[in-house]
């Protein structure tokens, strides 16, 4: 009986031990099963949050121009590439070989187009409708590297832009197709004043998002034809250094324009924060999408947009109205649609044909046809 009584005991000890080693186990099996979902789910949350830090930085304090935030991040971003290109011996650092420097500096300039527009965009849009915008670059770069690269462009794609572009109309809902309307979602939180724009500064807003998408797509287009030519990381690093080169003269340059000196020690690590969290982005994306290419990594991708709405409530107090949430999901659900078919092609196609990818590819848009929802990837959040 005492014997019994010990081992019974004993076996009452072991078991709550048991049970949370079962659990510590269980939830390793997860990750490693999940884990380039769960790491293009935090680069997402890590892209929403510079979008916030961006629009605070602008629309905080005495407010700072778009190009003083793209001047702060990029030179972060050229520094740790460039730190990075030198310690890892990349080919052809650092300005690339000879042949493609032309079209590196195009990419560059397209990038830096798109990425001001982009900014300008958040200033007077929240988060979450700017956030729409950029799932709008995969379908135009593929219309695009169809025309001028002669890349297949399938009805589904088509038909998938088309949808889009009329969520981009809805969104918009201009008052000569829509009327005078009063779409406003009543929130707990009240609207800040930074928030109140006039109707003029909203569609000039939208109509800037759509030609920074045009910007993105140029430069995504670009990195297709500069394929394999070049290491991703020297293309991330040409478009960083022309941001802030740009950035900079422009700055210096334009008429009624300057350098507005960070106000106190907080706005001064908003924009370390920024700088830092875009080059860790790119690694976060790199590596999920090389980890796990399913259809369910792609969804993934669109889970921006919640971390922006959540940041536009939390932060703002604001919400999209009725017509820019009808829009929002019109755009969302047409460039998934064409996404997830794109997918189901990929997988086919790499049962016959093995893939080589280097590093960065996942991120910057690689050629082969196995990469489609890396391309895709890239798109919606380089421009961020």
């Amino acid at each position: 009986m005492s014997n019994n009584g010990q081992d019974d005991e004993a076996n009452l000890s072991r078991s709550p031990s048991n049970a949370s080693q079962t659990r510590l186990n269980a939830f390793k099996s997860i990750w490693r099963n999940n884990k380039g979902v769960f790491l293009i789910l935090l680069a997402q949350a890590t892209g929403s949050t510079m979008d916030a830090i961006v629009r605070f930085l602008q629309q905080g304090g005495h407010g700072m121009h778009p190009f003083q935030v793209i001047f702060a991040r990029m030179s972060i971003t050229a520094l740790l590439s460039t730190i990075y290109m030198w310690h890892t011996k990349v080919p052809d650092f650092p300005l690339g070989a000879p042949a493609v420097r032309g079209w590196l500096i195009l990419r560059a300039l397209a990038g830096f187009f798109g990425l001001f527009c982009l900014y300008y965009s958040v200033h007077y849009l929240p988060l979450a409708e700017a956030t729409v915008f950029r799932f709008l670059v995969p379908i135009i770069t593929a219309w695009a590297c169809s025309v001028f690269l002669g890349q297949s462009f399938s009805r589904t794609e088509f038909l998938a832009g088309v949808i889009a572009l009329l969520g981009v109309v809805i969104i918009a809902h201009p008052a000569a197709i829509f009327g005078r309307v009063d779409d406003d979602i009543k929130v707990p939180h009240q609207p800040n004043k930074i928030d109140q724009v006039s109707a003029g500064q909203r569609l000039l807003a939208i109509f800037v998002s759509v030609i920074g998408v045009l910007g993105a797509s140029a430069a995504y287009t670009l990195i297709r034809v500069i394929g394999s030519r070049a290491h991703a990381l020297i293309s991330v690093n040409y478009f960083a250094l022309i941001s802030t080169f740009g950035s900079a003269g422009a700055l210096i340059v334009l008429p009624g324009m300057k350098f507005t000196m960070p106000n106190g020690a907080r706005e001064w690590l908003l924009l370390s924060l920024l700088g830092i969290l875009g080059f860790v982005l790119q690694f976060l994306l790199t590596a999920g999408l090389q980890l796990d290419r399913t259809s369910k990594a792609t969804s993934m991708l669109y889970t921006g947009i919640l971390f922006a709405l959540a940041f536009d409530w939390a932060i703002w107090g604001v919400f999209p109205g009725f017509w820019s949430c009808v829009g929002g999901v019109v755009v969302i659900a047409s460039t998934l649609w064409s996404a997830l078919q794109k997918s189901k092609g990929a997988s086919q196609s790499a049962v016959t044909k093995k893939e080589v990818v280097d590093e960065e590819s996942a991120l910057l848009g690689a050629q082969t046809e196995g990469n489609e929802d890396a391309a895709r990837a890239g798109a919606t959040r380089e421009s961020a």
